[in-house]
């Protein structure tokens, strides 16, 4: 018991209704099967697997999350698919970072990151982006905002954000 509803309400801030652990069974508790695999185990769901939908509650829709399928009204382009090559917290294969349309020199040959496995972690229970200390350490050199260095307002129009994954690039304007 975690105590009563005022309790919990000061613990997230109100507005949750449930915490879900959904990383693969590597990643559970010792002896606890996490819900999404009690439920595909159970044959409940149309399709093995889950989406999120996080947005703004201005923006007239609610945040959700669904089981066995995904709304199709609440997205518009493709959904692309990308292998899970990390099967303890959904690890996915990152080819580059690039900030304003510049690489940052991570993956690949020559990269910070020649001779490792270059991924990414796609983890809806977190709310910071984490990266190798090697990669964390080079943001400052080339004018990229840390938590230990900010950069001012009229820089920031340049850092449009590009995950490059799989040879697909996905960016984030500031």
């Amino acid at each position: 018991m975690f105590g009563n509803v005022e309790e919990q309400k000061t613990i997230f801030n109100g507005g949750f209704e449930a915490i879900i652990g959904l990383a693969y069974p590597k990643l559970a508790e010792k002896g606890i099967k996490p819900v999404f695999d009690n439920m595909m185990d159970q044959h409940l769901l149309k399709s093995n697997l889950f989406a999120f939908y996080l947005t703004n509650k201005n923006e007239g829709m609610e945040s959700d999350i669904t089981f066995g399928y995904y709304d199709t009204n609440k997205f518009i382009g493709k959904i692309v698919w990308h292998p899970i090559v990390f099967e303890y917290m959904f690890g996915i294969k990152l080819d580059d970072i690039k900030i304003g349309g510049k690489s940052l020199g991570i993956c690949g040959k020559g990269g910070l990151m020649e001779g490792k496995e270059c991924i990414i972690t796609v983890d809806s229970g977190s709310s910071e982006f984490a990266m190798p200390e090697i990669i964390y350490d080079k943001l400052p050199s080339i004018g990229i905002p840390t938590m230990e260095m900010s950069v001012g307002c009229e820089d920031f129009t340049k850092m449009t954000l590009t995950y490059v994954i799989n040879g697909v690039e996905y960016s984030i304007d500031p």
